[in-house]
């Protein structure tokens, strides 16, 4: 049974019993308008009939008002399941068109899977063909590289043979170059090393005899004028700086400070007793370098930092 047969059955339940309902009442109230005419000489009869025949009144309006609105509410449920059996019946088609389009679709994507595995197969047979076409010239090509090979290295080894024979006679020609170049070699370095030797020796001689000159310069006394010579380029600031320190220097003198652009600064100092100037020079921190010639001192100074 269909949902539209269900609210049919519905709809005619509801006609039925309005037109019962409005048939009792219509009766009942004839049968009161009968019981009226009977007793219209008793006044207390008329006045009750009176009554009943307005409530039988009233009933049949609302016998006929409720049959109307059971018309009316018949009408809608007709109207309801019309549109019920419209949206099944709707309803029905398009599943039955859904059912149709999925089966097609489902058998067109069956078609479609047999084509695709039908081609994975002719491919998957081609490809074994030329697997195995390539395996068989692998192998041939292995076994003609390995005979190849095997035949290189045979060459080979007849040429490492060959190259270690020679090796040999040119390792024992080597061996007895390289022990007479070795007796020869230890000769001439046993002769280095004693020049070597002898070379230093010689060397810390001199040191020695120039340390000894330069303490007995720096220990060397000074009285009385001594001219100094300020090598180039000079810094005038480390000049000022001298000549502060040799005004510090006691029982000596500043008397002259001057030069020229070509000839370099030049201090006069006078020592009013025998004291050590070089010495003194080389202690003081903005000297670089002393040097004594024959008539003056020479004082090389710092370059500025």
């Amino acid at each position: 049974m269909s949902i539209s047969d269900i609210k049919r059955g519905r709809v005619l339940t509801i006609i039925d019993s309005a037109v019962n309902c409005a048939y009792t009442k219509n009766n009942y109230s004839r049968q009161v308008r009968g019981d009226a005419k009977e007793m219209k000489y008793d006044k207390q009869a008329e006045k009750e009939a009176k009554r009943e025949a307005e409530e039988a009144r009233k009933a049949e309006e609302t016998a006929k008002r409720e049959a109307e609105e059971a018309k009316e509410r018949a009408k809608r449920a007709a109207e309801e399941a019309r549109k019920a059996e419209e949206v099944e019946r709707k309803a029905k088609k398009e599943a039955e068109q859904a059912a149709r389009e999925k089966a097609k679709r489902e058998a067109e994507e069956a078609k479609e899977r047999a084509k695709r595995q039908d081609e994975e197969a002719r491919k998957a047979a081609e490809a074994e063909k030329e697997a195995k076409i390539e395996a068989e010239q692998a192998a041939k090509e292995r076994a003609e590289r390995e005979a190849e090979e095997a035949k290189e290295r045979a060459k080979r080894e007849d040429e490492e043979a060959r190259k270690a024979e020679e090796a040999e006679k040119e390792a024992k020609i080597e061996a007895e170059q390289a022990a007479k170049e070795k007796a020869k070699r230890e000769a001439e370095e046993a002769a280095k090393e004693k020049a070597k030797g002898e070379a230093e020796e010689a060397r810390k001689a001199e040191e020695t005899a120039k340390r000894e000159d330069e303490e007995k310069l720096s220990a060397e006394l000074y009285e009385g004028l001594v001219k100094m010579t300020i090598a180039s380029p000079v810094d005038y600031e480390q000049m000022g700086r001298l000549e502060e320190y040799l005004r510090q220097v006691q029982n000596l003198h500043l008397v002259l400070v001057g030069g020229s652009v070509e000839e370099g600064a030049k201090i006069v100092v006078s020592a009013d007793k025998s004291i050590p100037l070089i010495s003194i020079l080389r202690e003081m921190p903005s000297v670089e370098q002393v040097v004594k010639t024959d008539k003056e001192i020479q004082v090389t100074l710092k370059p500025k930092i």
